[in-house]
Parts: structure tokens; C-alpha cells; sequence
């Protein structure tokens, strides 16, 4: 049966993100970039992790874009969003919502998604 808990895009959430090769998973911050219209009465919702990597956030490869209000949203540390690596995630594996991205932050996400996928 699908959750009947809601996440908006944008919003900043606590997830176990797999680690590369999927041996195990930690707890991580993530970016919602689905919208509700889209996984509303789905199980899962698509995510793109953030990552406190320095390097990621100081000279960020293509896909990744450094948050300039990582601090307003909940993180603790300056934090690079990876769009790069999008995945989908059991709505019920979510442990909790930090906040929602800055208007200022989530218009580069955008873009980045729209060159992404082509749209």
C-alpha cells in the first residue's frame, strides 16, 4: 500500500543512501525532485543525495551544485547537491524532513534537471 505521507520538491530530506557497489547504506541528506503530482500515490519518491564533500562543494564537476543557504535548510556543513546521481527511494525509509531548498538554491536545481533530462 503506498504512504500517505506527502514530500514536496525541494524539500530537504533524511534518507539511508546506498553506498557505491549497494554493500550497506547511511543515513544522508537528500533533495526531493519529484513532485507530489508525479509519486503522490507512488511508493517511492526520486531524490538526489547532497553530499558535504569540500572538493564537491568547492569545485563542483558537472551534475553537482554547491547550496549557498545550506545552513537555513538544516545542514551543517556547506553542501553540494547531486544530480548527478538521482534515485528512487521508499517513501517509508524517509527518517525526516530538515526543511525546504532556498528559492535562490532551487533555481539552479532546475536548470541542472532540465539539462540533465533533456527537457
Amino acid at each position: 500500500m503506498p504512504s500517505t505521507t506527502t514530500f514536496e520538491h525541494g524539500q530537504v530530506v533524511v534518507v539511508n543512501v546506498p553506498f557505491t557497489g549497494q554493500m550497506g547504506s547511511k543515513p544522508r541528506p537528500a533533495l526531493v525532485v519529484s513532485v507530489e503530482a508525479f509519486h503522490g500515490k507512488l511508493p517511492d519518491v526520486i531524490v538526489c543525495p547532497i553530499s558535504s564533500q569540500p572538493r564537491l562543494f568547492g569545485r563542483p564537476g558537472p551534475g553537482d551544485h554547491p547550496l549557498a543557504h545550506w545552513k537555513a535548510v538544516g545542514l551543517r556543513y556547506p553542501s553540494t547537491a547531486r544530480l548527478s546521481n538521482p534515485l528512487a527511494v521508499e517513501k517509508k525509509l524517509i527518517k525526516r524532513v530538515l526543511g525546504t531548498l532556498h528559492p535562490g538554491d532551487l533555481a539552479p536545481v532546475h536548470q541542472g534537471l532540465r539539462q540533465a533530462f533533456g527537457l
